[in-house]
């Protein structure tokens, strides 16, 4: 991204429909002004608590908590070590918690964060919440659910969706009952003009399709999107909290999109420089004596040089000496120089080991589809939703609800089915808080398109 301010976002929460409390938290913060976005960029995190009674709900609440002000703590430590050192100490502070209270025994969370920044986009992640970038006609999938279908997709070879008869909401790693865990820490992802970034609890996923999640946000503003997509897991059950976050990049790009094969030297970059210096072994090195000492040969030559005319009958002055001062001090500078590299890439090799470099993976890609049989199926939705909405006097606006039908079926004789699909949604958003409401006292009702 080029400007601190391209960039539309919101947020929802919501405590679904058979939970009797929100266990979810969550965190956004948008960079106010070009320094904060040099800095510290945009964040954005949700968190999914588990645990009898509110300690699940404690749990995330201390995760988006920590995470981002550990991470603004260190982030002159560059974006990937400073949310690792964000998450450790979450996953310390969460476990901790559990171990000295027994009400609290066992008490986690899982936390997807994303940081938005000049250079592109970092993902922290640990559970199964998930983060997603949807780009044109794909949906993409940031990150790796810690969950047991996922590991055993991953060694059957098969998509996760192909998995029978395993929970789905086993999950295998999470923040807090474990004094250590490992965060998946990756990027930069690029970021182009007209991305779509989205956070999520599985309380969504587990009830929205990938596809669906795409043709929603590219269709609706952030914040329609997020009512959208919340009411719609309701409309399907609601069985879990559901949170998300969708963030909307606009403006002309450059950073992190620029083609030129120049390098460049960052802040991290230094920073890394310096801590592998720090790293090297104490004591004095033998490519430091040499460095050194071919330092002396050449401060003597010059000192020779410079009482060459008082000193005209010394065997110093001879041509023979002065070469060998000469050669004897380059093979100093040499080896000390071999010496210096190879004692620094040991550092730095060793630095990988305990911290492998990060990489911006892509997990899972779906396309979007939009199709004149999906739209039907919202069609006759809505004709649902508007005979009982006039049986039961929801109080629907007519005249919104006409206009929106009315746009949506122009638009698919035109085959316009993307801008089709927005109307039907907005149509959809004016029904969906009346049957909720009054969904206790109502019969169910086939819930649109897919499941």
């Amino acid at each position: 991204m080029a400007s601190f301010d391209q960039i539309e976002c919101a947020v929802l929460t919501d405590v679904g429909l058979k939970r009797g409390y929100n266990q979810d938290s969550n965190y956004l913060s948008l960079a106010s002004n070009e320094t904060q976005w040099q800095e510290l960029g945009h964040v954005l995190l949700v968190a999914d608590g588990m645990g009898a009674h509110a300690v699940g709900e404690k749990a995330s609440e201390q995760a988006v908590k920590t995470i981002p002000h550990v991470y603004s703590k260190h982030v002159k430590d560059g974006a990937p070590e400073s949310l690792r050192k964000a998450f450790y100490e979450a996953n310390s502070t969460i476990h901790t918690c559990g171990q000295e209270n027994t009400e609290f025994r066992g008490m986690g969370t899982t936390a997807t964060g994303i940081l938005i920044r000049p250079e592109g986009v970092w993902i922290g992640h640990v559970g199964d919440s998930r983060a997603y970038r949807i780009r044109g006609k794909l949906v993409e999938q940031l990150t790796y659910d810690h969950s047991l279908v996922w590991e055993y997709a991953r060694l059957k070879k098969i998509d996760p969706d192909e998995v029978k008869d395993i929970p789905s909401n086993y999950i295998n790693r999470c923040l807090g009952p474990e004094a250590i865990v490992e965060p998946d820490i990756e990027g930069p992802h690029k970021v182009m003009q007209g991305d779509i970034f989205l956070v999520c609890s599985d309380g969504l996923t587990g009830l929205v399709k990938d596809s669906e999640l795409g043709a929603i946000t590219t269709s609706l503003s952030a914040q329609e999107a997020c009512k959208m997509l919340v009411d719609l897991a309701n409309l399907r059950g609601g069985h879990d909290n559901i949170t998300v976050i969708v963030a909307k990049i606009g403006g002309t790009f450059k950073g992190s999109n620029n083609s030129s094969n120049e390098p460049t030297i960052s802040p991290t970059f230094l920073n890394k420089t310096v801590n592998r210096l720090k790293s090297m072994k104490p004591g004095i090195p033998w490519w430091f004596i040499c460095l050194m000492f071919g330092l002396l040969l050449a401060i003597s030559l010059i000192g020779i040089k410079a009482m060459e005319h008082q000193l005209t009958d010394s065997i110093l002055t001879g041509d023979l000496v002065k070469f060998s001062v000469i050669f004897i001090a380059l093979i100093s500078f040499i080896a000390g120089t071999i010496g210096f590299y190879i004692q620094f890439q040991s550092s730095k090799d060793d630095e990988t080991k305990e911290f492998p470099m990060p990489s911006a993976r892509i997990h899972r890609r779906t396309l979007i589809e939009i199709t004149q049989a999906s739209l039907t199926k919202m069609e006759k939705q809505i004709a649902v939703f508007k005979k009982r909405g006039e049986d039961k006097a929801w109080g629907i606006n007519q005249d919104t609800l006409e206009n929106h039908l009315s746009l949506a079926k122009s638009s698919v004789s035109k085959n316009d089915f993307a801008e089709a699909f927005k109307h039907y949604c907005l149509a959809l958003l004016l029904f969906s808080a009346p049957w909720i409401k009054h969904r206790k006292e109502d019969s169910p009702v086939e819930i649109f398109w897919g499941k």
